[in-house]
């Protein structure tokens, strides 16, 4: 062996030690409607932030939220599905990690409907995302926050 090669092989070496084991990525699996754009945004944003993120495509996601327990006044423009929970809408990686991290006793979290400015949309954001939970036995009271961004 050359001494570059060594010293090449050394240095990696070196910094796979100091680094550790490289952590697998969080997958996440994205449903949405063949024909939105700020879905695919939403996904670009996710892969960014470390996730390991499949799209399924479908022009039937009202019936995927309703098998999913999403309530009608928490949906979103999609729905991903992480270790057993239901993330809806255009989330933001922080209560994402989050939830994964903490495991509440909740179907998922979800930011309702398509605030400008949010991860995957265009403009700006013009106020704090309100994150709320989505509860296994949902009653007639305002969900719960999760997280305010």
């Amino acid at each position: 062996m050359r001494r570059r090669e060594m010293l090449a092989l050394s240095l990696a070496s070196i910094l796979a030690a100091i680094a550790g084991p490289v952590a697998a990525a969080t997958a996440l699996t994205l449903h949405k409607d063949p024909t939105c754009g700020c879905c695919a945004g939403h996904a670009d944003y996710l892969r960014a932030e470390g996730f390991a993120v499949t799209v399924i495509e479908t022009t039937d996601l009202e019936s995927l939220k309703r098998q999913h327990g999403v309530p009608p006044a928490l949906a979103g423009c999609h729905t991903i599905l992480a270790e057993g929970y239901v993330i809806e809408g255009h989330v933001p990686a922080g209560p994402i990690r989050r939830l994964l991290a903490e495991r509440p006793d909740i179907v998922g979290i979800s930011l309702a409907g398509m605030p400008p400015g949010s991860p995957g949309m265009g403009g700006e954001k013009t106020e704090p995302f309100v994150i709320h939970q989505i509860e296994r036995s949902p009653g007639t009271e305002t969900p719960a926050i999760f997280a305010v961004e």
